[in-house]
């Protein structure tokens, strides 16, 4: 690790990422706090750095605290408080126990000399990480303030706090930490990770759903035999593919996809009619860290061991079906191979077969079928009506 380095802070705002500054805060604020402690109590008394925070800081609440406030500049000071029961703690470490209840308004004058000339000698410790630049009153006022919180522990048990503020503009700027890498991306790149690869996607009515059976074609109109995507932290990012010409199938006028011309004859209503988006993804496909560095890069993949994967068509959240993908002309498709049907139906369905076994009442059964399909299965946009 190198060594971190202040650098001046021209950026009054002070925009720290706090949890990469930590170890600068570490080094040059905290162990200099803790070397001054041991030199004051001794070994017996310890402290742990706990928490920066620039935000309001919880830390304070629930105590009295001996505030010594030192200045810095004509108009700028830092503030040291020490909580009542941390107070105590060092008093009764450094002068012994006393038989009088605690009070931290009831400061002796020896007692307050000792916590105040603590506070100076931790304010000299840490003097030199301050820019003490003169900066008019607006700022100042305006400025918000670190908050460096630190525990005090006597022979391991909590014993109160410390909390240092500092505005925000006597910090200075810190240079990141740069670390060695000890392993190259090439000792994890066939290392494999789950990913959901998308061939595709289609406009699809309501009706048309209800109507998937086992052996449709679904044609993704949405879709590129040469280039397919990578869902990633709920973004799309699309690469390019050798598409396998194993997928390729001829579909005459009058083959296919009979979806069509089994729905156009029936009685539709304004839900039938609406217009959905389903989309086609392979099912827990795992591509390797070397895979996906490719496709960050954009190269072109052969993706052969992936086309032999299940494809699933969903519509938002829910899985409509399952099938294989095919290739039609310039697009994919999915030929279906089951259809998955909501509990409500299966329920219903189960119901229906055992009260109407009957050949005469197969014909009602399947009307009954049909009325089967839930619509609230499907969370459809306004945008969609």
């Amino acid at each position: 690790m190198t060594a971190l380095k202040p650098k001046k802070n021209n950026n009054i705002s002070g925009n720290y990422n706090l949890f990469k500054d930590y170890p600068y805060f570490d080094i040059n604020i905290y162990q200099n706090i803790k070397k001054i402690t041991d030199e004051f109590f001794g070994k017996d008394i310890s402290l742990r750095f706990i928490s920066i925070s620039k935000e309001e800081n919880i830390l304070f609440y629930g105590d009295e605290y001996f505030v010594n406030k030192i200045p810095v500049t004509k108009l700028s000071d830092i503030k040291i408080r020490i909580s009542a029961n941390a107070v105590s703690s060092l008093l009764d470490n450094t002068l012994g126990a006393s038989e009088i209840p605690f009070e931290l308004k009831k400061l002796t004058d020896i007692e307050a000399r000792l916590i105040k000339s603590y506070t100076v000698a931790i304010y000299n410790s840490i003097e030199n990480q301050l820019i003490k630049t003169e900066l008019n009153k607006k700022v100042i006022e305006n400025a918000k303030e670190y908050d460096f919180t630190f525990y005090v522990r006597i022979n391991n048990e909590h014993a109160g706090k410390i909390i240092l503020s500092i505005p925000e503009y006597m910090l200075n700027e810190i240079e990141p930490a740069v670390y060695e890498d000890k392993f190259s991306f090439d000792d994890f790149k066939k290392v494999k990770v789950l990913m959901n690869i998308i061939a595709g996607s289609s406009k699809i009515t309501l009706n048309e759903i209800k109507a998937i059976e086992e052996g449709d074609i679904i044609l993704l109109e949405n879709s590129d035999i040469n280039k397919m995507s990578v869902e990633w932290e709920e973004e799309n990012i699309y690469f390019r593919i050798n598409p396998n010409p194993s997928l390729i199938i001829n579909v005459d006028k009058n083959g296919g996809n009979h979806m069509e011309d089994e729905t156009s004859s029936k009685s539709q209503n304004m839900w039938d009619s609406i217009l959905v988006d389903i989309v086609a993804e392979f099912d827990n496909v795992k591509l390797t860290l070397g895979e996906l560095k490719q496709i960050s890069e954009g190269l072109v993949l052969d993706l052969g061991s992936v086309y032999d994967n299940k494809i699933k068509l969903r519509v938002e959240n829910q899985t409509v079906a399952s099938g294989e993908l095919v290739i039609l002309n310039d697009r994919y498709g999915v030929r279906i191979n089951s259809v998955i049907k909501n509990k409500g139906a299966q329920k219903s369905n189960s119901a229906v077969n055992k009260s109407n076994s009957s050949p005469e009442n197969q014909s009602g059964n399947e009307e009954k079928d049909k009325e089967n399909f839930d619509y609230s299965d499907f969370e459809i946009e306004d945008e969609s009506i």
